[in-house]
């Protein structure tokens, strides 16, 4: 079993903040900022692509409770929501990271230098690809 199962199968401490049918929030242990969470299906695969649309569905559903939470808990105006998946998936479990964000708390997202084509042409092959 990998970490994340063992975690939703309360195998392995973490500190819980919601558990769902479907799902298990716990706390990150390298947080971006106090409150940032990692949101797990209790069904293990490594990619959205793989996830049945009722776990989707109950992944955002406490995505957005975990946001409203932040803005009582923190006075949190914003929020982040970041998810890696497929071979970008580091712990190999599907996951979403849901943190607060606060004025000038310092998080930034980092891109790789270089152009980068923004163009008709790019969003026409991603449309006909859908």
């Amino acid at each position: 079993m990998c970490l994340f199962c063992d975690i939703a199968a309360h195998k392995f401490d973490a500190n819980i903040v919601d558990e769902t049918e479907r799902t298990i929030t716990f706390l990150d242990i390298a947080p971006a900022n106090e409150g940032h969470v990692l949101i797990i299906p209790k069904l293990h695969v490594d990619s959205i692509l793989d996830l049945p649309d009722e776990y989707v569905l109950e992944i955002t559903e406490v995505e957005r409770r975990v946001i409203k939470a932040y803005s009582k808990v923190y006075g949190a105006t914003g929020y982040g929501v970041m998810q890696n998946g497929g071979t970008n998936c580091e712990f190999g479990h599907f996951h979403f990271h849901v943190f607060p964000r606060l004025p000038d708390d310092g998080y930034d997202w980092i891109y790789p230098e270089g152009e980068k084509e923004v163009s008709a042409e790019v969003a026409a092959k991603i449309k006909a690809a859908m």
